[in-house]
């Protein structure tokens, strides 16, 4: 019984978290407990837990006395994240054209990013994207540096949710990482370098010009789920 209640958590907690990435619930919207109970069929405790997850990954916050949150992220926030990301990302894109090598995973990756369109989901287009990026993080070899990417996937992945919406088609998006596949193919790491930083940059610039939420976006006594005081 604990394990079928578990994986029902966990079952309801990968449902929430698509429905986040496909757009349905914005960035800082109250989710209601007691409709999103009544549309999934489950008891409030479940779909408490279910949130608990959510908000231990940084997906969701909790408010004191206001409920709980699609994670909101600032323009600091979305600085700092593409800030530490371009760095990790540069490193291990320079490391892949020092050896001329693209993994297997990465092209495949693109492969399928190709494949979208116009009418496929926001969350099919946002996994494909951090897939190939992932690709290329874990194919450089170095443990600590693809540890600290994914660390920080779950703000990436509320970044890309962002730019998706607005900042480039599917087919430019794949046509830049056409693009940086190139450069480490040719073994240039500073042209690759160029590539990625351009590719994030740009992307680092209309996140902040479009970013819409403010410190004071849940009002007061939010739970901050990294357990600092700058939560986005």
């Amino acid at each position: 019984m604990r394990r079928q209640t578990t994986s029902r958590v966990e079952t309801l907690e990968d449902e929430l978290e698509r429905q986040v990435l496909d757009g349905r619930f914005k960035p800082g919207e109250h989710l209601g407990e007691i409709a999103l109970a009544e549309e999934f069929d489950v008891g409030r405790n479940t779909l408490r837990a279910a949130f608990d997850g959510l908000v231990r990954r940084g997906l969701l916050v909790k408010s004191r006395n206001r409920g709980v949150f699609v994670r909101a992220l600032t323009a600091h926030d979305l600085a700092e994240i593409y800030e530490l990301r371009t760095a990790l990302e540069v490193q291990a894109s320079r490391m892949l054209a020092a050896r001329r090598w693209v993994p297997d995973a990465a092209l495949t990756a693109l492969a399928a990013h190709h494949r979208l369109g116009p009418r496929s989901s926001q969350r099919a287009v946002v996994e494909a994207d951090l897939a190939f990026h992932r690709a290329l993080m874990v194919g450089a070899g170095n443990v600590r540096l693809s540890r600290a990417h994914k660390n920080l996937e779950m703000e990436i992945l509320l970044c890309l949710a962002q730019l998706v919406q607005g900042y480039a088609s599917v087919g430019q998006l794949a046509g830049e990482h056409d693009e940086l596949v190139e450069t480490i193919e040719a073994g240039r790491p500073e042209a690759a370098e160029a590539v990625i930083r351009h590719h994030l940059e740009s992307a680092t610039s209309w996140l902040v010009e479009h970013a819409t939420a403010d410190d004071g976006v849940y009002v007061v006594g939010v739970v901050d789920p990294t357990g600092s005081s700058d939560l986005g």
